[in-house]
C-alpha cells in the first residue's frame, strides 16, 4: 500500500478536490475562530457601552457551533465523500479501474492505498487547522470559555467522525458500480438508522397516537448512525468514541473483503455485486412507500384519524408502485464517461 506508483495515481485523480478541503477546513476552523472571537469582541463592547457593569456570558453551544456544528462540518464531510468517489467510483464510471486493475499490484494494496492516502489527508488537515484555532483561541481574552468543553467534544469526537464517514464512503464504493450511486447510498445509509426510526415512529403514530405507541429512548440508534458522530456528536468520554472506532475497523475489513472480489465488468452499474439487487429493490421500495404514507397523511386534519390512516395507505399505495419502477430502473442503468 506504500506503492509510489499508487499514492501518486491517486494524487493525480484527486489533486482537485484535495485543495478544496483544504480550504473547508481553512475556512471552518481558523477562519470561523476568527469570527466568533470578534463578534464576542463586538458584543461585550455593545454591552460595556449600553449596560456597563453587567456580567457578558457566553455559552458552550457557541464552541460547539464553531469545531462540529452547523453548516460547514456538513460541507466538510460532503467534501470528504466526494474524496472517497473520486478514489473509487470515478474509476468505475471512466474504466479506469481496468487499468488500475492490470497494475502489478495486489487489489488489497490498492484498496489500502485509497484508505491510507485519505485518512492522512483528513487527519493532517484536521489537527493542522484544529490546533491553530485553539492556539488562537486560547491567546484571546476569551481563553477560559474554553472551560466549558473538552477536546473530545471539539477535536477527537469530530475527527474520528470524518475518518468514519471516509471509510465508510470507500465501503459504500465498493459494492456500487459507479459514482451517483456511491453518493446517494453514502448518504442514504448515513442517516438509515435514524431514518428507519422517523418512519416506523410515523407508521405508530398515524394508526395508535402519540401518548401509547410512540417510540423514545433509542440512544442506540444514534449511536450507529454514521452521520451522528460528524453533526451530533456530544459525548465528553473516550467511551463515546467507541462506536466510531469499531465501524472505522469494521468497515476497512469489509471493503477489503470486498474489494478483492470486485467483478469489473459491472463497472457502470449501480450495483457491482448483482446479488443485493433483489434487496435494495425491496428495501428501497418499502422505504419509499413508508415516506409517502407520511407525506400524503399530513395533508389530512391532525384530529380526523381514521382519514389520516385512509390517506397513509394511499400514498404509500402510490409511491409504492412508483418506487418499484424507478428502483427497477436504476439497478439496470449502466452509466458510462468518457475517461480523459
Amino acid at each position: 500500500m506504500f506503492h509510489k506508483g499508487l499514492w501518486y495515481q491517486n494524487y493525480k485523480q484527486t489533486k482537485m478536490v484535495v485543495w478544496i478541503l483544504l480550504v473547508l477546513f481553512v475556512i471552518h476552523l481558523p477562519f470561523q475562530t476568527i469570527l466568533l472571537l470578534e463578534s464576542w469582541r463586538s458584543h461585550v463592547k455593545h454591552m460595556n457601552e449600553h449596560f456597563p457593569g453587567q456580567q457578558v456570558e457566553f455559552h458552550a453551544f457557541e464552541i460547539y457551533n464553531l469545531y462540529f456544528q452547523g453548516i460547514f462540518p456538513f460541507i466538510v464531510m460532503f467534501g470528504i465523500i466526494f474524496l472517497a468517489c473520486l478514489l473509487i467510483g470515478v474509476e468505475r464510471n471512466t474504466r479506469r479501474m481496468d487499468f488500475t486493475f492490470s497494475l502489478p499490484f495486489s487489489r488489497k494494496d490498492m484498496f489500502l492505498s485509497k484508505w491510507l492516502y485519505g485518512m492522512l489527508l483528513i487527519f493532517v488537515f484536521h489537527i493542522v487547522n484544529f490546533f491553530i484555532s485553539y492556539f488562537t483561541f486560547m491567546q484571546s481574552e476569551f481563553s477560559s470559555e474554553l472551560g466549558k468543553v473538552t477536546l473530545i467534544e471539539i477535536f477527537y469526537g469530530p475527527l474520528i467522525g470524518y475518518l468514519l464517514v471516509f471509510t465508510f464512503a470507500l465501503f459504500i464504493g465498493t459494492i456500487t458500480g459507479e459514482m451517483i450511486s456511491q453518493i446517494a447510498l453514502t448518504f442514504i445509509f448515513g442517516i438509515f438508522p435514524i431514518g428507519v426510526m422517523i418512519l416506523v415512529q410515523s407508521l405508530i403514530e398515524v394508526h395508535f397516537g402519540y401518548s401509547r405507541f410512540w417510540i423514545e429512548n433509542l440512544q442506540w440508534v444514534e449511536n450507529i448512525t454514521i452521520f451522528n458522530f460528524v453533526l451530533n456528536h456530544q459525548g465528553n468520554e473516550f467511551l463515546d468514541l467507541l462506536y466510531p472506532l469499531i465501524g472505522i475497523a469494521l468497515f476497512t475489513i469489509l471493503s477489503i473483503f470486498l474489494y478483492e472480489r470486485n467483478k469489473i465488468e459491472h463497472n457502470g452499474e449501480f450495483l457491482i455485486f448483482k446479488q443485493l439487487n433483489p434487496i435494495f429493490l425491496v428495501g428501497i421500495t418499502i422505504c419509499f412507500a413508508l415516506l409517502g404514507g407520511i407525506i400524503i397523511s399530513s395533508l389530512a386534519p391532525w384530529n380526523a384519524t381514521t382519514l389520516r390512516i385512509i390517506a397513509y395507505w394511499i400514498g404509500v399505495g402510490i409511491f409504492l408502485l412508483f418506487s418499484y419502477l424507478i428502483t427497477r430502473r436504476l439497478l439496470r442503468m449502466n452509466i458510462m464517461i468518457k475517461n480523459k
